[in-house]
């Protein structure tokens, strides 16, 4: 039987939804993922129209930009995290399961999105971020993270050297950024988030690619170049 990334991503995240739901709430407060939404909250407002959060997991994050008066739909591939997410639902948040791959909504639905740790998880990167395009506004914009060369997650590529199918494209984050520039996005910022023990006063003189090589976690912010239509 051939492979099939979509069925083995889901089980792989349903399986790892009880973990993630005991761990999401520091990660987004206090941890890796504290300074995502005051990031990209810069760029948004609540008017302009809902905000999707692909992988969104147990919803912590959707919810706590939701609590800021933005109306925000979640996604995510398995069955286990959006059930466990729709513990949040509000007026302004709801839920969907479903592949990033097929995004289930009308062109130009939303003014921004979050894809934090989701690009490396899909079979296809570029095929990804060139479909996302068409479902944003004009202006808008995507928070991307993905792992950074210090985190424990890409442990789960490291069969792929056995020859055995993996669900995660572990990119380096000067790959990510110019897959990005080649798939036609303007980066309008990017930061890292590092291991423990790495200082500011360590990054603060060291180049772009050795801090990236330090991260834990690289954001970056990026508009399409043109409307898609």
């Amino acid at each position: 039987m051939s492979f099939n990334w979509h069925t083995a991503c889901a089980a792989h995240w349903s399986k790892m939804s009880d973990n993630w739901k005991a761990n999401s709430k520091e990660m987004w407060d206090t941890g890796s993922r504290q300074t995502i939404i005051p990031k990209l909250v810069e760029w948004i407002s609540p008017d302009a129209g809902p905000v999707l959060d692909i992988g969104c997991g147990d919803g912590y994050g959707s919810s706590k930009l939701a609590a800021l008066g933005y109306e925000v739909v979640g996604l995510d591939i398995s069955e286990e995290m959006i059930q466990k997410a729709a513990e949040h639902t509000t007026p302004h948040l709801s839920f969907v399961c479903a592949d990033a791959r097929e995004l289930p909504f009308e062109k130009h639905s939303f003014q921004a999105m979050m894809a934090i740790n989701v690009l490396e998880w899909t079979d296809s990167p570029r095929d990804m971020l060139l479909a996302w395009k068409s479902f944003l506004k004009p202006n808008g914009i995507i928070a991307l993270g993905i792992l950074g060369p210090t985190a424990a997650p890409r442990e789960h590529g490291y069969r792929r050297l056995y020859g055995d199918d993996v669900v995660i494209n572990t990119m380096m984050p000067w790959e990510c950024g110019r897959l990005l520039e080649e798939s036609g996005y303007t980066i309008i910022h990017q930061e890292g988030v590092y291991k423990r023990g790495v200082t500011s006063d360590m990054v603060n003189t060291l180049s772009l690619e050795l801090c990236q090589s330090l991260s834990f976690l690289w954001m970056f912010y990026i508009r399409p170049n043109t409307i898609i239509e």
